[in-house]
């Protein structure tokens, strides 16, 4: 099943209308019934905020090979996990970056504060 299919059954499951659902997501009709025909692809960001409306996981609108792949990957993983992982490792990083310049900072502040001294 198309991504296009999938998005019109969620849509008819909750009894909306394309264009309730199109002002919901703060996009035009016209943009909206686009994706329900395969004529046009949402981005991730919209696809995460149409499972939000529609209560469903953002993999159930992926085509079904993705879905299987995900279910299982070499050493048990999913790719969601690793997805995850991922996100985790950069995430500290990131925050150990941060960490760095803050320090780097209270030592900038700390030496013009004796400088006005």
């Amino acid at each position: 099943m198309q991504i296009g299919s999938k998005i019109k059954s969620f849509r008819t499951e909750k009894g909306l209308s394309s264009q309730q659902v199109a002002e919901a997501l703060g996009v035009s009709e016209s943009t909206y019934r686009r994706y329900e025909a395969d004529k046009s692809y949402p981005d991730i960001i919209f696809i995460d905020k149409m499972a939000q409306l529609f209560n469903k996981p953002v993999f159930d609108f992926f085509p079904e090979r993705i879905q299987q792949n995900n279910h299982q990957q070499a050493g048990g993983a999913t790719i969601a996990d690793s997805f995850r992982g991922t996100i985790n490792q950069l995430s500290d990083k990131l925050v150990q970056q941060y960490e760095e310049r803050i320090m780097e900072l209270k030592k900038d502040v700390a030496y013009w504060k004796s400088k006005c001294e």
